[in-house]
């Protein structure tokens, strides 16, 4: 187990979930007032899927280095 690698994986995940949370709440304020379509919403909610699969794979990768 590489704590260190552990740990640098949390905090890169941690800025990129803040980074993303941003971007999702202004989109969502714009589905909201109509200037934004469902279509894109689900495809920011993918989206995150996607970032949260990333991080879990670099999380066990650290976890086994």
């Amino acid at each position: 187990m590489n704590l260190g690698a552990l740990l640098a994986v949390g905090v890169f995940a941690a800025l990129l979930l803040a980074v993303f949370g941003a971007v999702y709440v202004g989109a969502n304020r714009s589905y909201k007032r109509g200037e934004l379509e469902a279509r894109g919403m689900r495809i920011l909610r993918l989206a995150l899927l996607g970032h949260l699969t990333i991080f879990v794979i670099l999380g066990i990768t650290a976890l086994l280095a």
